[in-house]
């Protein structure tokens, strides 16, 4: 499956590719687009351009892997799976209303805080629950993943999407808030449709489990019963209990295992269902949970740029007094802390940062040696490391257009875009919609994308302009979801080992609803 999914990135950098040697680039500016030529990908280029996007673009590939790390600390500590065990009986009977749960919770913060990266934290645990449920891969990959790149579409205060809108168009945050709102809310609701009318569960496997757990509860009673007549055998017969002793203590001793540091969850190797937890577990979860909790709290707020999107500046602030802090005229913070952005300015170095101190916490509460801290971090890492690998080599085209930008020659995008918004005078909802989309398979960062479009909506008054914003972001979100350059699409699809064809079978429909939608929303709103 990793190897399709290779050859899915492959072939959408082949296309780039034949584009190169066909469609000359340029840039666009003043209502005028100056071609420079054609500037084909050479042969060299075809292997150095995966290997250098690869460099520029590993640390998403780093968070990924620190991610499955993260989780094979907590799993190590059985204190996991005890969480998964809870949440799974918590629903027993209400499957369908988890997923409802699992996708409103992930598009409601996906569309609040557009912070899809460190919100990918969170898949695993809701993953290894639905597969608890018996939900087949492709519907946990929809409630979750699907979940936080619809959440992306309809983005209302996401930073990442709207922010960037805001600031690169001149916009401000609140813009078209109620049209961003209406928009979550229905397709938050045609996903939850979707996904509940398609969902597939293993009930042969359910029906299994049923009669395993009879027969064990048949198995304890059997052993209860014989344990009482070796009982009243032994107070007539004092010889008998040595050899009936023996052969019991053989039997029991061989079967009864400690669950700590067992992999039984498979939280973050979610190809495969969660185990039930031991009932004699003693191992408590709230510990786990809390540091769990605090860190994806820590990661959101430092993450989401307070500052750009609503000019609070508190938290720089408080930084600027930690880091004055002198002890006998040393800067002494300044220098323990020196490299650690201010909240708000947090990168993914500082998402991995906290998550390999958040799983040393939990492996010292849990009292794992440093060797079972290393070995269980070592092997979450080791099972996402696939997941990693591709997530950096999703974005080889961006990193040709970004060296091509920079460079100054232009590119054939800029070169696509002209002729379609050729195609009309001023705003245009179907030109601008469909530049948008096309602009996110070459750009599978808003940011850039909106740095290229941009020029070519100077021209538009303002009116026009904040519908503008509204489209591209909507429609990029869109692009997310099918575009096989897609870095959280591509991790989705190799974290549950789903193919690409599987996937686009599966949400063609909605993702072309989603597109009608926007598309429908926007010339609404032109015309009022």
């Amino acid at each position: 499956m990793k190897r399709r999914l290779l050859k899915v990135i492959g072939i959408s950098f082949l296309i780039f590719v034949i584009l190169s040697w066909i469609i000359p680039v340029g840039t666009y500016s003043s209502g005028e687009l100056t071609t420079n030529g054609i500037d084909p990908v050479g042969l060299i280029d075809l292997f150095n351009a995966p290997v250098q996007s690869f460099i520029t673009f590993v640390l998403y590939g780093v968070v990924f892997a620190c991610i499955g790390g993260f989780y094979g600390v907590m799993e190590k500590t059985g204190a996991l799976e005890k969480v998964t065990d809870k949440m799974t009986k918590a629903f027993k009977g209400k499957e369908n209303g988890f997923i409802v749960l699992t996708v409103i919770l992930f598009t409601v913060l996906s569309s609040v805080t557009g912070l899809i990266l460190p919100l990918f934290i969170l898949v695993p645990l809701f993953a290894a629950v639905l597969f608890a449920m018996s939900y087949d891969k492709i519907t946990v990959l929809a409630s979750t993943v699907g979940s936080l790149l619809v959440g992306s579409v309809a983005s209302t205060y996401g930073f990442n999407i709207t922010g960037y809108t805001a600031n690169i168009l001149g916009l401000d945050m609140n813009n078209q808030i109620v049209a961003k709102v209406i928009l979550l809310v229905i397709l938050t609701i045609a996903l939850i449709a979707v996904i509940l009318n398609t969902s597939k569960r293993n009930t042969k496997k359910e029906s299994k489990e049923v009669k395993v757990s009879k027969i064990e509860k048949e198995v304890k009673e059997t052993k209860v019963s014989n344990a009482k007549s070796v009982r009243k055998e032994a107070s007539s017969n004092k010889k008998a209990p040595k050899t009936t002793n023996k052969k019991s203590s053989a039997k029991t001793s061989t079967k009864k295992k400690s669950t700590k540091g067992k992999s039984n969850t498979k939280a973050f190797a979610v190809s495969k269902p969660v185990k039930k937890v031991s009932a004699k577990s003693k191992i408590s979860a709230v510990p786990l949970v809390v540091i769990f909790v605090l860190m994806l709290i820590l990661c959101l707020v430092g993450m989401y740029n307070w500052y750009y999107s609503f000019g609070v500046d508190v938290f720089s602030n408080i930084h600027e007094s930690i880091m004055s802090v002198e002890i006998k005229d040393f800067p002494i913070f300044e220098h323990l802390l020196s490299g650690i952005s201010e909240l708000g300015y947090w990168s993914n170095v500082e998402l991995v940062g906290a998550m390999i101190i958040a799983s040393g916490i939990i492996a010292w509460i849990y009292k794992l040696s440093l060797n079972e801290f290393i070995d269980s971090f070592a092997s979450g890492v080791k099972k996402w490391l696939p997941t990693a690998l591709l997530a950096a080599l999703a974005s080889v085209i961006l990193y040709i257009l970004y060296q091509a930008s920079y460079a100054g020659t232009g590119t054939l995008v800029d070169t696509i875009n002209a002729k379609v918004f050729d195609l009309t005078d001023g705003f245009n909802v179907i030109t601008t919609g469909f530049a948008s989309l096309l602009g996110s398979f070459f750009y599978n960062d808003l940011y850039y994308l909106l740095a290229t479009i941009s020029t070519f909506m100077s021209s538009f008054d303002v009116a026009s302009l904040s519908v503008a914003g509204l489209l591209v972001q909507s429609v990029y979100g869109v692009g997310m979801i099918i575009f096989p350059t897609s870095v959280i699409l591509i991790a989705g699809l190799s974290l549950f080992n789903v193919s690409y064809k599987e996937w686009m079978k599966y949400i063609w429909k909605f993702a072309l609803i989603a597109f009608l939608l926007v598309l429908l929303a926007c010339g609404i709103i032109t015309l009022l």
